[in-house]
């Protein structure tokens, strides 16, 4: 296992260098920005997801679960187009040799990488798709999106979680947030809410017109890297627009689920549902 991962690293590693020679040297038009809110076009826009998808590893102390992003439209010929997919087929290829090693040490791989060089190796950058598209859109309009992951537990699962974080001498916290799950009815869950990180998104629209009527189809994809789309040179970009984590409009709460706003059990995000 330990020599097939290396071998499909060095795939991995060969797969990326033929795309990114190939993508430097198109001449489609291309458009990426970033958080700073920076716009860079053609080659410039180029240049940077080069060095995007060259970061293999941390450049500093950041969360692991944290990735640099480079969202943004790429013209594309077919033969890039055909290179983008046999490498996102090839980091699939990696991920799966990384979790078979990893199935009895989880630093296994890790550890294997830095033997060959990379001791700050980014999994979750490395195992990322490049968006492709076959037809060409009307529009790409990016937007930032946020999602709540909400699971129902049961009384004693939600007490257990508790005694776990709380030891054997509970502290006041603790001790109070005991005392109000005794309280609480034994046979009504209880709702683990966690806010998640916001993720950038791509809304894609094609219009399809047929006469005076005009079909439109809608699509949301995820696009923390450049959309590849096929193009010829000197062909213009759909229409687009660039999005920014603060100018994220409020989360609408769900009308269906109806959870206290307030945690009653902080240290394990435990929220009643409303009577």
């Amino acid at each position: 296992m330990k020599q097939k991962l290396t071998k499909e690293f060095r795939k991995l590693r060969s797969f990326l260098d033929a795309f990114l020679n190939r993508f430097i040297q198109e001449p489609q038009h291309a458009w990426v920005f970033d958080l700073d809110k920076q716009e860079y076009h053609d080659l410039d826009a180029r240049r940077r997801v080069v060095a995007i998808l060259e970061s293999m590893q941390f450049q500093d102390e950041r969360d692991g679960r944290e990735t640099d992003i480079c969202p943004g439209i790429i013209g594309a010929s077919a033969t890039l187009v055909k290179l983008a997919a046999d490498l996102n087929h090839q980091r699939d290829r990696f991920k799966y040799a990384v979790l078979e090693v990893n199935r009895k040490d989880r630093e296994e791989a890790r550890n294997i990488m830095a033997q060959h060089g990379y001791p700050r190796i980014h999994f979750k950058q490395l195992y990322r798709h490049l968006p492709i598209l076959l037809q060409r859109p009307e529009s790409i309009r990016f937007t930032w999106g946020s999602t709540r992951s909400i699971k129902k537990i049961t009384h004693r699962e939600a007490y257990q979680r508790l005694i776990r974080l709380a030891g054997d001498e509970p502290s006041v916290g603790y001790q109070r947030q005991l005392d109000l799950l005794a309280q609480h009815p034994r046979d009504e869950p209880i709702a683990i809410v966690q806010d998640l990180k916001p993720h950038i998104k791509a809304n894609v629209c094609w219009v399809e017109r047929k006469g005076q009527d005009k079909e439109v189809m809608r699509k949301m994809i995820s696009a923390p890297l450049p959309i590849l789309l096929p193009m010829d040179s000197g062909e213009q970009l759909p229409k687009y627009s660039a999005a920014f984590p603060d100018e994220r409009k409020p989360r609408k709460p769900r009308a269906d689920v109806k959870i206290e706003r307030e945690a009653f059990l902080p240290s394990i995000r435990g929220h009643r549902y409303c009577r």
